[in-house]
Order: structure tokens, then C-alpha cells, then sequence
């Protein structure tokens, strides 16, 4: 997929044009050999009205691409969509391309795509219905789309990137180069495509070790995240003599752990600055990664125009056991070091992965020896992300994956966010988060967006309502059969477009 963009601002308007839109399926080419993928685990849904997890969304950007993409700086452009225009700060307008079709051969016009819109507004289940509420849709021309929005705000072409386009008589039809089909029993999942693009089959299997010896077999051609450090480090060294490529890039993805402003003790802010402060993060990544990640400074991607650099707070084992001993909470009870030798006691919520396991008993060690007991509880992932939504912990082992944009920044720590209607799972409140967080929503133009998105970015540094841990790099290994596969900072499945197997 090769698209060519341009970007303009023209006074109060706000112009995304692509000189070119997605392909379509071209001739076959003869010999184009499928490449299997080992993954760690297969897709929750391949329904885009549903997905939510990490996989199912890389996945769908292949089968199911939104209207709009992120370009060079940061900025959406057009990709199903010829381009998008926002004339006012309550109105969008989207030009679809003449002549495309839907995988299933249907034809792409406004009514269909403001139909499938309309469908994801009332399926209360879907993630993508928050975006949407309120929004007004017209058609006044077969190819053109008219969003009313509810209130001002600069922030929808970020709903018109991440919601994937779908058929709305056959969801599982597409405008991307890609259909996808999945083994009921295996979980593998099977991208084919008419184009002149590798077909790839994702095989889901837990055990890092068991993928690396079916590359080393032969019997998988790449592997792409999810491999362990130790197995990272093993991988590397090997290339050479396997005949492996071996590729770690830099990451958007953001790895924290969430606190729960439900429990009076996580409420306090001192006993949050203590948690951060006990946490040694340059020894963990050292230790468990062997440096393959860097600090995770901003929710935002490093170089977004918005993106500041708040510094990680710094390992002070004695500041973060003074200020448990000076704390005293709304009830009268003090953090005192009691005879054995603990302070308070929280819970960390895993999942069950090797990695999180590690992560966990490690800083459960930090955290005793500042005189915090922290009990572990690992829970699968269906459980695990329930417990998440519900708010049913004190402290989770999170990661946010893509390409967030400031208006994330609302969704996750403003007040009123909490889920179903966002992703503030800690039910943070803090007043000044709140009024920021919604002048962020409502700002007229991109430079004062920017201004308030730094200003958030300082006083959730201030509030710490996440504990930051890293930016986790991508990992790509791939079999001595492979060659030109690529991976960007969002980790997402674009770039396994350009592999190519002998």
C-alpha cells in the first residue's frame, strides 16, 4: 500500500487531503508465497464493531482501514476517505473516491459507510460508540459524508482513523487490500488477498520458546512481538548463525500501572509519589528487558508536535519512606512502619503472561522494602480485562499500544470517562485534570490544543495517576526465507505488507 499526502491549514479550515486512496486488488502475482507469523495469542474478535485488543485491531487495519490515517507529523490524512475537511468546529466533511468497492464487491458510497456509522452508534457493546455519540450524519451527494458533531471540538478525526469501515450488510467485508478468515479450533488466523501482496497466516502460540523452534524449524517464517526478553536476547545473538533477521525498533506503545483512586490509600497522593519513587526502573529494564526499552516520558508518541518530555522519577527508596511516614489519611489512620515491618498492603492485578509475572514479583521486592506489602493476583486475560474494566483492583500491570493523539488525554483521566463511557479504569478525579482535559476537547484551533495538551501532560505528572514504566521496543525475527518486512512505532501490521519470502 503506497499513498502519497498533503497537508495544509488554511485559516479556520482544517484540510486532510491523499493524492491517491487504498488499493484495490491487482492481477495475482505468480509465486507470491504465504508467510506464517507466530504470535503470542489469537485476535478476541475479528468483528470490527467489537475489537478492542491489540490484535484484533493491527489485524483490522489490513482488512478494515478507517477514513482517515495518521501521516507525517502526526496528522491525519486521507485513506479510504480522498480527504477530509472541517469547515467549523461542529461540522466534518469527507469526499469518498468514484468507482471502489468493498471486498465483498459492493460498492463504497456515503450511505453505506454512514449506515455502518449509525450501526456502531447503537451497539452499545462496541467500543467505537463513544466516539460517535451524538454525531449527526448526512449524505448530501453519493460520495460525500457530513458529521454534525454534538459540541466543538478538533478531536473527531481522530474517531474517523480508528474506526475501521465496514460493510453494513457484511461487516466482515472491508475496504483494506485484505480478507480474513479463522480456524475455530486453532485461532489462526488467514489474510488472502486477488493484490500483489503476501497472503499471512497468524499462528497464535503461547509459548515463546515453542514459536522460535518452529522458526528454527522452518515451520513459521517470522515472529513478531511478545518473545521474552531472555528468548529477545538468545534470538540476537543467534541471527548470525541461523540465518535470522533480526530487527528491535522504538516503540509508541506505554507501559504503566494503573492506580485505583478508589482505595483511600491510592487517593492519597503521597502514597502515590512513594509507590513511583520505590520503583527502580532503571534496573528493571536493565534486569528484564536488558535495556531494549526506553522511559515512558508522555502518553503521546515521541515526536508528536503536543509530545513533552516529563522526566521518570528518580529511585529515592528514603523519600518515598518518608513521606509514607508523614501521610496521614482523611480517617486518621498514619502509614507508621508496624512490627512487621509493613506499612500498608495493596494488591497487583496480572495477567497470566511470563513476563508480567516477572515484572510483578520484581516490583513487589522493590515496594517491601519501603515497607509496602503487595499481594499478586494474575487472572487470564478474559477475567483479567473484566476485573480492569469493573475497577475491581488497587493496582494493574497496563499497556497502552498505538498512536495516541491529546484527545486520549479526556478519555482516560477525565472524571466522567469512567468505563463504559471511557477508560479512566482508576476513576481518577482530580478538578484541575478535569477543566484542562476539557478545554482540550473544545479548543478552536490546533496551537492552543497543543498549549493545553502540555499543560496536561504537566500536571499529570504531577497527579500520577499512572506510574510509568517504559516504551517496550518491537521485535521482528524473522526465518533465513524473508526478507523487506518493516515495523513503525505503533507496532501495527502495516509493514508485514512488504515482506516477501524466496
Amino acid at each position: 500500500m503506497k499513498l502519497r499526502y498533503t497537508f495544509a491549514l488554511f485559516g479556520s479550515m482544517l484540510v486532510l487531503g491523499a493524492v491517491a486512496v487504498i488499493p484495490q486488488a491487482a492481477p495475482a502475482v505468480p509465486g507470491l508465497t504465504s508467510i506464517k507469523i507466530g504470535i503470542n495469542s489469537p485476535p478476541k474478535t475479528l468483528n470490527p464493531a467489537l475489537a478492542a485488543d491489540a490484535t484484533s485491531a493491527r489485524l483490522l487495519q489490513l482488512t478494515h482501514p478507517g477514513l482517515l490515517q495518521w501521516g507525517e507529523n502526526f496528522q491525519p490524512v486521507g485513506l479510504v476517505a480522498t480527504h477530509c475537511t472541517q469547515a467549523t468546529p461542529t461540522q466534518v466533511q469527507c469526499q469518498l473516491p468514484a468507482g471502489q468497492f468493498f471486498t465483498n464487491g459492493t460498492p463504497l458510497t456515503a450511505a453505506r459507510v454512514a449506515q455502518w456509522f449509525g450501526q456502531l452508534q447503537n451497539t452499545a457493546r462496541s467500543p467505537l460508540a463513544g466516539g460517535l455519540k451524538g454525531v449527526v450524519i448526512n449524505t448530501p451527494t453519493p460520495l460525500q459524508l457530513v458529521f454534525n458533531l454534538p459540541s466543538p471540538t478538533l478531536t473527531f478525526f481522530n474517531t474517523l482513523v480508528e474506526t475501521p469501515v465496514a460493510d453494513p450488510s457484511q461487516p466482515s467485508a472491508g475496504m483494506g487490500p485484505y480478507t480474513a478468515t479463522q480456524e475455530e479450533a486453532t485461532g489462526v488466523v488467514t489474510l488472502t488477498t486477488s493484490g500483489s501482496l503476501p497472503a499471512l497466516q497468524f499462528v497464535p502460540l503461547a509459548d515463546a520458546t515453542t514459536r522460535l523452534l518452529k522458526l528454527q524449524k522452518g515451520e513459521l517464517d517470522l515472529l513478531v512481538h511478545d518473545l521474552p526478553p531472555t528468548l529477545t536476547r538468545y534470538a540476537e545473538a543467534q541471527a548470525a548463525k541461523q540465518g535470522w533477521q533480526f530487527l528491535a525498533v522504538p516503540s509508541s506503545s506505554y507501559s504503566y500501572l494503573a492506580l485505583n483512586f478508589r482505595n483511600p490509600l491510592l487517593a492519597e497522593s503521597r502514597v502515590r509519589e512513594a509507590l513511583s519513587l520505590a520503583i527502580n526502573r532503571p534496573l528493571l529494564r536493565k534486569a528484564l528487558l536488558h535495556n531494549m526499552a526506553a522511559p515512558a516520558e508522555s502518553l503521546l508518541p515521541p515526536g508528536h508536535p503536543a509530545y513533552t518530555r516529563t522526566a521518570e522519577d528518580v529511585y529515592d527508596p528514603l523519600t518515598a519512606e518518608s513521606l509514607l511516614e508523614d501521610t496521614t489519611l482523611p480517617n486518621g489512620q498514619t502509614l507508621l512502619l508496624g512490627p512487621d515491618g509493613t506499612r500498608l498492603t495493596l494488591t497487583l492485578l496480572t495477567s497470566t503472561e511470563a513476563f508480567s509475572q516477572r515484572l510483578a514479583q520484581a516490583l513487589q521486592a522493590q515496594w517491601a522494602k519501603v515497607g509496602v506489602e503487595v499481594k499478586l493476583r494474575s487472572a487470564e486475560w478474559a477475567s483479567f480485562h473484566t476485573s480492569v474494566q469493573e475497577g475491581q483492583f488497587d493496582m494493574a500491570l497496563l499497556t497502552w499500544t498505538g498512536l495516541q493523539q491529546p484527545s486520549f488525554y479526556y478519555q482516560v483521566f477525565h472524571s466522567s470517562q469512567t468505563p463504559p463511557n471511557g477508560f479512566n479504569r482508576g476513576a481518577v478525579h482530580d478538578e484541575t485534570l478535569d477543566t484542562l482535559t476539557s478545554q482540550l476537547m473544545a479548543a478552536p484551533n490546533t496551537a492552543t490544543q497543543t498549549k493545553l495538551a502540555q499543560a496536561v501532560q504537566a500536571r499529570v505528572a504531577e497527579v500520577r495517576p499512572y506510574l510509568p514504566l517504559w516504551r517496550r521496543s518491537h521485535v521482528l525475527l524473522m526465518g533465513p526465507q524473508v526478507r523487506g518486512c518493516a515495523m513503525g512505532l505503533a507496532g501495527d501490521f502495516k509493514g508485514l505488507m512488504n515482506c516477501r519470502k524466496n
